[in-house]
């Protein structure tokens, strides 16, 4: 069997051509921040849910802990389940975790019924100190989680916005995070990947 390989222009062009089919009643392409939710919910059907215990969620593992599952793609409901403790404590982590088990949905759910993505693989939005820590005890990332990062980072930050308000507030990342409603470090990826190259 092949180990696949990480494509991540034919993600970013995935995303893309999502954003650029969004209705505009849904979103006009340059409001900020993309409104992730609505855009699951009125184009893919997709019910969000908020759950204190993810261990209920129908097939769960049961050599993980509940705490540890950040999101989960349930395919066979249409349901994308977010770790309620998680989304409280860090809103921005919700946004990314919603988007990135889009990406799943939209990537890789033939043939699969559920997909769960343990914190430490939905990791571009990451912002504990003690999970950088860890990043040399941690497994490698899976190919498919890279992509549903890389997919989820694109559908939040569009480069064509990160380069636009990026040159409009002097690259001052802050601003650039609360304008597109995410974490400090999900931006200065996205615009070391996106500004820096361009």
């Amino acid at each position: 069997m092949s180990i696949p390989e990480l494509d991540l222009e034919r993600v970013e062009d995935r995303a893309t051509s999502i954003l650029e089919s969004v209705p505009d009643y849904i979103w006009n392409g340059q409001t900020l921040p993309v409104p992730v939710e609505d855009i699951v919910d009125s184009m893919y059907g997709l019910m969000v849910r908020d759950v204190a215990d993810m261990s209920q969620a129908p097939g769960a593992p049961e050599d993980v802990n509940a705490d540890q599952i950040s999101g989960l793609l349930l395919t066979g409901l249409g349901e994308i389940w977010v770790n309620q403790t998680e989304a409280n404590r860090w809103p921005t982590r919700r946004r990314f975790t919603i988007s990135h088990e889009l990406g799943h949905w939209v990537l890789h759910r033939t043939g699969q019924q559920k997909l769960f993505c343990r914190t430490a693989e939905v990791l571009s939005d990451q912002d504990l100190a003690e999970a950088e820590r860890k990043v040399t005890t941690r497994p490698a990332i899976p190919v498919t989680e890279e992509e549903a990062n890389a997919f989820a980072a694109a559908l939040l930050m569009p480069a064509h916005l990160v380069n636009e308000h990026h040159e409009k507030c002097r690259g001052d990342l802050a601003k650039l995070k609360e304008t597109f409603n995410c974490s400090e470090k999900a931006m200065n990826r996205r615009v070391r990947s996106v500004v820096e190259l361009s």
